[in-house]
């Protein structure tokens, strides 16, 4: 299964909808019960939401500039929280239950047929096309546009 940056977010964030169905499921994933997958992109998406996150608690500002101002003010306090994502990440790979794909520029050519036959974002289509390429037919996410995805079974919080 192919988890999507948005369950790992709803955890590390607190989410107070989505947040306990999410830590089941990684939880299920921790115990060995399911194989999970993710990609170097997933892992960005995360650490900048953690990131961005911790400066809007510092910024006076929503606006996009003060918050890589305020980040970059508090570059210690916004990586503090990615470092405990990767302890989380360091665990589940070390008891074998999630692996961390790799990208090269085939999946991206994957990536962009995956765009245009299911109308995706680049992200998105490269989250696809990992799937495609390492045969992954489930995908855990909260985002809709995976439903256009015909070969992705989808486990939703």
């Amino acid at each position: 299964m192919f988890i999507d940056a948005n369950i790992f977010t709803y955890i590390l964030t607190g989410h107070p909808i989505y947040g306990r169905s999410c830590q089941e499921l990684l939880e299920t994933v921790e115990n060995g019960n399911i194989e999970a997958f993710i990609s170097p992109l997933v892992i960005d998406e995360v650490s900048y939401i953690l990131m961005v996150q911790t400066a809007r608690k510092t910024a006076n500002s929503l606006e996009g500039k003060y918050i890589k101002q305020a980040m970059l003010g508090a570059w210690q306090d916004c990586l503090a929280p990615v470092g405990e994502f990767h302890s989380y990440l360091d665990l589940l790979i070390s008891v074998g239950s999630l692996k961390v794909l790799g990208l090269d520029y085939s999946i991206s050519r994957i990536a962009l047929e995956c765009a245009k036959e299911f109308r995706l974002l680049p992200r998105d289509a490269l989250h696809v096309a990992c799937c495609k390429a390492y045969g992954i037919k489930e995908m855990a996410t909260n985002d809709r546009d995976f439903e256009r995805v015909s070969f992705l079974r989808l486990w939703k919080p």
